[in-house]
């Protein structure tokens, strides 16, 4: 089943796709048919082998299909010439694949380069995209790839992939390689980048629960990537189409759910707070006045700094409230999810989360309480949805 938005354009339409290789008796991709709309992160998901990521590589050419065609914003570019095409379109890869000779400011501007940019143009286009991606041109924009670490080198493979400012954009497992740690906080900051640049994505990754995150929809691969599910998250999570859905999903669903609420999307607790110039003594004073076992300590421009309790302002002997307790490390930014949360809070030195703005300064906290109400209140919705769905014969 698919609930198509009704408020916009097809971008991507595979038709009849069908990719086989020689000697091969069945076909890698049999007769594809996918209708992707303008705007969204479409993501393909699905076993070892059910060709996914040959149906990605089709868009683009660089695995030519048997059959079928391939349209893009209207039009048919199955006989395109391939590389005129690929210019078009932006590819981000798990191996990021940067030019090692190359400084960062040319990798990013080797496509305008190959659209015959202008110098200033494509200086200009660097800048903007490194700062978009977080790697502030000033410091990054003539360091060499070996200089900088695999999550900064991933930022910088998908501001190359935008710097001809393509309409569509291929992502091939792009956040695999990276640590759990810095592969959050790379999807985080992709969709950060997606609310501004409105790309029409198409997101190949074997794992659900990255699919949930990430996609606007996700497509459920069977073997010759037979389409079981196209549809919302929510509706894959609440309704899977068949068997094969539920089991590929598997178990956790409540907990799955959470990968499609937002902190932004709750209230955040209060939590009391002191400034590092705060004296122990008066500190002391606010935490014996308050519900709560330590204070957070914010630094002059209200970034949390420090956990401290009252043992550790008993025993400040002289020292700043910068000096003593704990430095906070369960910190997520509004646009992280609820699952997010709940993995710094299941470290959390004081069972909350820290939620942060993109400035770094503390907006309030998330605790245990609040994740539970998340899911009861999208376990009830998914249950009115269901009664709906069969009341109404849909």
């Amino acid at each position: 089943m698919t609930h198509a938005p009704t408020d916009r354009r097809v971008m991507i339409s595979l038709e009849q796709l069908t990719k086989r290789y020689p000697g091969q008796q069945r076909n890698a991709v049999d007769e594809l048919d996918l209708e992707i709309y303008e705007g969204e992160i479409v993501v393909l998901v699905g076993p070892s082998g059910c060709g996914k990521t040959t149906t990605m590589k089709m868009i683009n050419r660089i695995i030519e299909p048997t059959s079928g065609r391939i349209v893009i914003n209207g039009e048919d570019v199955t006989r395109k010439d391939p590389d005129e095409l690929r210019r078009r379109i932006g590819y981000v890869i798990q191996q990021i694949g940067l030019f090692p000779h190359m400084t960062i400011a040319e990798n990013v501007a080797t496509v305008p380069k190959l659209l015959g940019w202008d110098s200033r143009r494509t200086a200009a286009r660097v800048d903007e995209l490194l700062d978009m991606v977080n790697m502030p041109a000033a410091t990054y924009r003539g360091r060499y790839p070996k200089e900088l670490s695999g999550g900064q080198q991933q930022r910088v493979g998908v501001a190359r992939a935008l710097a001809g400012d393509p309409d569509v954009l291929l992502m091939d497992e792009p956040f695999g390689a990276i640590d759990p740690i810095t592969r959050e906080r790379l999807q985080n900051e992709f969709l950060r980048l997606q609310a501004e640049v409105h790309k029409t994505i198409v997101f190949v990754t074997h794992d659900i629960d990255e699919a949930i995150k990430m996609g606007d929809r996700i497509a459920i691969l069977r073997e010759g990537s037979h389409v079981a599910q196209y549809d919302t998250p929510e509706r894959i999570l609440t309704a899977p189409a068949d068997d094969f859905v539920a089991e590929f999903i598997g178990r956790g669903a409540s907990l799955k759910r959470l990968n499609l609420s937002r902190v932004s999307d709750i209230e955040l607790r209060s939590w009391p707070t002191v400034g590092a110039r705060t004296s122990p003594e008066e500190a002391l004073s606010v935490l014996r006045g308050s519900t709560e076992s330590a204070l957070l300590v914010l630094d002059d421009a209200g970034r949390p700094l420090r956990w401290v309790g009252a043992e550790d302002l008993r025993r400040a002997d002289g020292r700043s409230l910068a000096e003593v307790g704990l430095v906070p490390a369960a910190t997520v930014e509004p646009r992280a999810t609820l699952s997010d949360a709940l993995n710094e809070l299941i470290t959390a030195r004081y069972a909350v989360t820290l939620v942060v703005d993109d400035d770094g300064v503390f907006r309030g906290v998330v605790d245990i309480d609040q994740i539970n109400e998340a899911i009861r209140t999208m376990r009830a919705s998914a249950v009115s949805e269901a009664r709906a769905g069969l009341g109404g014969g849909t």
